[in-house]
């Protein structure tokens, strides 16, 4: 809550108007836009005040807004596999407070948990080394593929990740399990061999020149970095102990 906006799911209604929102708005919606998407809303009053003490909140949530728009352009040729689909950005009056204006963004819903869910911090030390390293390497490996497009993500965390439906574990014949670690608890939850992840959350990165050698050779060297040194780094990424 001290600085990213409020995140919703979002149905589209057609046979009732909301408030503020006119006929012609909703028809666009529902012949452009899916039943359901996710609705990330940047409005002021979500900063702690201890984040705007000395800056402007309205300058901070135009900021968070624009980064956020910029990286999903940029993200283009991932949206829909490795990020989500991006379908506009939105400035939208608030009836009951004055008709004050917030800002809004709606993406796609990925189906599936993020890792945060899926490994609680306080569970990371009993996660096995065949987890931990498949999901790891996993999510580390989209960070190259949006350096391509000139977005480098700084907040790589596991809130940021979510891993989509699994069709074995969808599937799971009772007693069936991942690994052969007793106390892990992924073993039943998480296929190693079918790890297909989605990044979200976009408001603490970095835009470079696309395809830039030097960006990739770091990526190379942050891979090396953290291959060196595996389990340390994958236990600390998922206990959220990583800036």
């Amino acid at each position: 809550m001290c600085r990213v906006p409020h995140v919703w799911t979002a149905r589209v209604q057609g046979s009732s108007l909301d408030a503020g929102v006119t006929t012609t708005t909703i028809t666009t919606i529902l012949t452009t836009y899916p039943p359901q998407l996710v609705a990330k809303i940047y409005d002021p009053v979500f900063f702690d005040n201890d984040k705007t003490e000395w800056d402007d909140p309205f300058v901070l949530r135009d900021l968070a807004v624009s980064c956020e728009v910029e990286a999903y352009q940029r993200l283009k040729p991932l949206q829909g596999t490795k990020v989500p689909r991006f379908y506009g950005y939105f400035a939208a009056a608030v009836p009951a407070q004055q008709g004050r204006t917030v800002y809004i963004i709606l993406l796609e819903e990925v189906p599936g948990r993020d890792l945060r869910d899926i490994v609680p911090p306080d569970d990371a030390e009993d996660v096995c080394t065949k987890h931990k390293v498949a999901i790891g390497d996993a999510a580390l490996h989209l960070a190259p593929d949006m350096v391509t497009c000139g977005v480098r993500q700084l907040d790589l965390q596991p809130r940021n990740v979510i891993l989509r439906p699994q069709q074995r574990v969808l599937q799971l014949v009772s007693g069936t399990r991942f690994c052969d670690t007793i106390e892990c608890p992924l073993a039943l939850e998480v296929d190693c061999d079918d790890l297909h992840m989605v990044m979200v959350d976009f408001e603490m990165v970095e835009f470079e020149e696309p395809d830039s050698f030097s960006d990739l050779e770091e990526e190379v060297d942050l891979e090396e970095e953290v291959d060196s040194e595996k389990m340390m780094y994958y236990e600390s990424w998922l206990e959220n102990g990583l800036d």
